[in-house]
């Protein structure tokens, strides 16, 4: 009778059992050759931790765990040569010598970067991923423009005003700013026209229509935004207000509206109209006149 051979078979755990011991015996006797080509006097004061760390850093080099490649993910707005700057590596630096925590806080403090993960990808990869903040608005402070995140963040300074954003002043303003253009948001057909915001008194705003400088002027009121936002679109849709030639309207007293014309030559300082009591998208007072339309 024949023998039949059998194939001896292997479970993988096994294989990856072996192959982790060979590695980890391999590595060990790299430390130890670092540990006595490296190993400091024994009379230089460095402490045992330090030492024992330097000695396995100088290991884990001639291990091939070095820097060789660096992946950035997410990068946009922000220099690669500042991505360099703020990490501080080079070609070679050993990998396991690089701080993950400390370069991630010096990427985040770039001018662009919200947010960052640094990852080592052993044996010779350092991989980046950056999250970018996104303008929302353009700050005005005189003559400075500054472009501001959703959060109010301040991000970098521009030469000059972007004519495609909306512009926003007063000292608080980044901060409010998100929470206003939401409100604003929800009347679409007066939003789109919205070109500025200025915040006064830290307690209210007023909203350009069309143009910043030369635009309608709206006054809105500190409380119920919304319910005079949408009073100002039903006046809109009703009375077609915005389509005169008009400087500004008061909204701010919700029994009362003030409308004045440009070049009015009736116009008088603005003292606000008792109504009738009609709807308030019925009857328009033009400040200065009395004249109803």
């Amino acid at each position: 009778m024949r023998r039949v051979k059998r194939q001896l078979q292997v479970p993988p755990q096994v294989i990856r059992a072996g192959a982790l011991a060979l590695g980890t015996l391999a590595l060990a006797g790299v430390m130890t050759f670092a540990a006595i080509k490296y190993a400091p006097p024994p009379s230089t004061l460095i402490p045992l931790k330090d030492r024992a760390v330097r000695v396995f850093v100088n290991a884990s080099v001639l291990a091939g765990l070095r820097l060789e490649a660096l992946t950035v993910e997410g990068r946009s707005m922000t220099a690669a040569e500042d991505v360099m700057a703020a990490l501080d590596v080079t070609r070679g630096t050993p990998i396991l010598s690089i701080d993950v925590d400390d370069a991630r806080a010096a990427l985040e403090a770039l001018p662009w970067v919200k947010a960052a993960q640094v990852e080592r990808r052993l044996p010779n990869t350092v991989h980046v991923v950056i999250h970018e903040r996104q303008p929302y608005a353009l700050w005005q402070q005189g003559s400075r423009y500054t472009l501001v995140d959703r959060d109010g963040h301040p991000i970098v300074t521009v030469p000059e005003a972007d004519r495609t954003m909306r512009v926003i002043v007063g000292a608080d303003a980044p901060q409010h700013a998100a929470k206003l253009f939401a409100e604003l948001d929800k009347v679409p057909e007066l939003s789109k026209r919205v070109r500025a915001a200025v915040r006064v008194s830290a307690r209210r705003w007023n909203v350009y229509l069309d143009t910043f400088e030369g635009g309608i002027a709206v006054r809105l009121p500190e409380d119920d935004l919304q319910g005079a936002w949408t009073r100002l679109a039903e006046l809109e849709r009703t009375s077609k207000i915005l389509e005169r030639d008009v400087a500004f309207i008061d909204l701010r007293l919700p029994d009362r509206l003030i409308v004045r014309l440009r070049n009015d030559p009736n116009a008088v300082p603005e003292k606000p109209l008792a109504k009738k009591k009609t709807s308030p998208a019925a009857v328009i007072r033009q400040a200065g006149s009395g004249q109803t339309t």
